[in-house]
């Protein structure tokens, strides 16, 4: 985790300290995995969380993230480090058009009750379609990802609400049991 941080991508500096707080053993999608959660706290004061699989490092961070528990920040991360390869290899297709589910998911986002509904990122899976939305439902801001026959979604206020909805979305696909 120091290393990574200390990358000229990420902060450029090494962290003041970094404690390893959690091993999470879990059983993926695409085999088994030791997951540490780490802390840290850089020179500058920021404080977050990371996780450290093998070499896929990452970190979190921004307004409201701190308050997302580890566990559900676990979810994330795990959602995170399946898309993030899958698009850079070019099995995720984020710039395509709809064969109709786009328009069918935003007409359920809406017969339920939500408002402004806007499309914020598209992801294609084979031949599966997923979205991810923000919107408004009676008068808050809401955000989820999904397709129209599974989904999450999140209202301003909740922690969660601070990440990209797909990352919880996929998460929840690729962990088949954590320990």
């Amino acid at each position: 985790m120091a290393e990574w941080l200390a990358h000229p991508s990420e902060f450029g500096v090494r962290p003041k300290t970094v404690r390893h707080k959690r091993t999470y053993q879990a059983s993926l999608i695409n085999g088994e995995a030791e997951i540490h959660l780490c802390e840290y706290v850089m020179p500058d004061g920021t404080c977050g969380r990371g996780f450290v699989n093998g070499s896929l490092t990452w970190s979190f961070l921004g307004e409201g993230v701190e308050a997302i528990d580890d566990d559900n920040l676990l979810l994330a991360y795990c959602g995170w480090a399946w898309l993030f390869p899958a698009i850079q290899s070019g099995g995720v297709v984020t710039d395509f058009v709809s064969e109709g589910e786009e328009a069918r998911y935003v007409a359920q986002k809406e017969a339920q009750g939500l408002v402004d509904v806007e499309i914020t990122g598209r992801y294609r899976i084979g031949t599966s379609e997923l979205f991810e939305f923000v919107g408004s439902y009676q008068g808050t801001a809401a955000r989820g990802a999904g397709d129209t026959g599974d989904e999450v979604g999140f209202m301003a206020g909740e922690p969660c609400f601070n990440l990209p909805a797909i990352y919880f979305f996929l998460g929840r696909q690729v962990i088949k049991a954590m320990r």
